[in-house]
């Protein structure tokens, strides 16, 4: 089952970040402005921004919320999904089309690992927290790599995470 979650939260995550990321260039000049797509070296964004980023919005920050103010994963999450947007202000030159593309990637991630997480006796990060950060880390290293085979990485990812997913309900019904 850890394996299974691991597989199918990554899948989500990177093809839920790029979809994100193509509908809002599709609907605004977003890619046109976003400033730091090619600039930055990939093993940075692979092994540094993508893990601690998971690990400050989708552990710490929400962790924190759930203790002082008793509230849920969920909320807490998203919450912290809206500071994810906040803390790109600066490196996205005060884009709001970036810095909302940022909010919604915090969302979604905030999805990722509360339903690919173990829920059954309390609630833990794992897999959903080490699929996020995977799928941030993939997602990164193809913009910053191979931009024009991010779509259809994604659109791959999507079919695959879909199929895995009918498998699983064929299995259940027979």
């Amino acid at each position: 089952m850890y394996a299974k979650n691991l597989v199918m939260g990554f899948l989500a995550s990177f093809s839920g970040l790029t979809i994100i990321s193509f509908i809002a260039s599709y609907f605004t000049r977003y890619a046109e402005t976003l400033p730091i797509i090619g600039n930055n070296p990939l093993l940075f964004h692979v092994f540094v921004v993508a893990p601690s980023e998971e690990l400050m919005f989708r552990f710490f920050l929400p962790l924190a919320f759930m203790v002082l103010f008793g509230i849920d994963y969920i909320l807490s999450g998203f919450i912290s999904g809206f500071f994810f947007g906040l803390a790109h202000y600066w490196a996205y030159q005060q884009n709001s089309a970036a810095i909302g593309v940022a909010v919604a990637a915090g969302a979604w991630q905030t999805i990722i690992v509360y339903f690919f997480s173990d829920r059954e006796n309390s609630f833990t990060y794992k897999p959903g927290l080490l699929s996020a950060i995977l799928g941030h880390g993939v997602y990164n290293a193809m913009v910053t790599l191979a931009p024009d085979l991010l779509l259809p990485a994604a659109i791959a990812c999507a079919a695959l995470f879909a199929g895995i997913f009918l498998l699983d309900i064929g299995r259940e019904q027979s």
